[in-house]
């Protein structure tokens, strides 16, 4: 058996009787559900005696608890071994759901992949409208999703994974909006609150990460502080970057500069998520 904590690699030993234990709890539990335990005692350091009902397990739990503390496991694998994941109160939603950043993110690209592979012959249409506004670029998206069932129901999933993962996520959302940038692949929006408590004042930083053909990572960061706002450019290819300030300058007084995404965030958002 394990018991890892969240994002860990942690071992469980059973001990004597771990055969009729497992038979147990595997007749009892089934994958995805949540359970909880009381740490029983520390064996040794970040070893501790944890019962979940008539069970008596020995886990590797590297969080700081107390015996008598109760901790909240998400069953991940019942064969060959049982696994159980650590989670904190930070990863459930306000209807209760545990919800996996690690695993909806995964979903999240799984789905993106598949919409932007269906739907391109789509995304050539929206790039010939060039002069629509925003408003009218969805409203026309939308009318293409609704000549495509199955496109459309790979958009919505993927809307669904952003939702999940704003339901848990703090000071943080998550958007999809690929009509915004039809030629683009790989989107996504992510604003960060400084200060969701005082949404008024707070400073709002805005971030677009795409890729344009082949593969051309752009990034915008755009900065909003009341009344004060503007934005940065970043991208690997200089040239790149070079080409497209030039008109920045002349049609955005709010531009202020290019710079070369940095190593750290060369992934986006999501990569960030998964690494996590």
């Amino acid at each position: 058996m394990r018991i890892s904590r969240y994002g860990g690699r942690q071992s469980f030993s059973g001990g004597g009787g771990s055969t009729e234990r497992s038979a147990k709890f595997r007749k009892k539990y089934k994958v995805g559900e949540i359970i909880q335990g009381t740490l029983l005692k520390w064996e040794q350091p970040n070893f501790g005696w944890v019962q979940i009902d008539e069970l008596r397990l020995l886990a590797n739990i590297l969080t700081s608890h107390s015996p008598g503390d109760i901790l909240t496991f998400v069953v991940q694998q019942l064969y060959p071994e049982i696994v159980l994941k650590e989670v904190s109160a930070e990863n459930f939603n306000a209807q209760g759901f545990y919800v996996s950043l690690v695993d909806v993110t995964r979903h999240f690209v799984s789905c993106r992949s598949a919409f932007q592979s269906r739907a391109s012959s789509l995304f050539v249409v929206l790039a010939e409208q060039k002069s629509l506004s925003s408003s009218d670029r969805l409203a026309m998206f939308l009318r293409l999703l609704a000549d495509e069932p199955e496109v459309a129901a790979l958009f919505f999933e993927t809307q669904k994974c952003a939702a999940d993962l704003n339901s848990v996520l703090k000071a943080k959302r998550l958007y999809y909006m690929p009509w915004l940038v039809p030629s683009g692949i790989n989107q996504e929006i992510v604003l960060k609150i400084k200060d969701p408590g005082d949404p008024e004042n707070s400073f709002y930083e805005l971030l677009l990460a795409l890729d344009l053909p082949p593969s051309v990572p752009v990034r915008f960061r755009i900065m909003y502080k009341k009344p004060q706002c503007g934005f940065k450019l970043l991208a690997d290819d200089m040239n790149l970057s070079t080409l497209l300030s030039v008109n920045y300058k002349h049609i955005f007084p709010e531009f202020i500069s290019v710079e070369r995404i940095p190593q750290h965030s060369s992934g986006g958002f999501l990569a960030e998520l998964l690494s996590g």
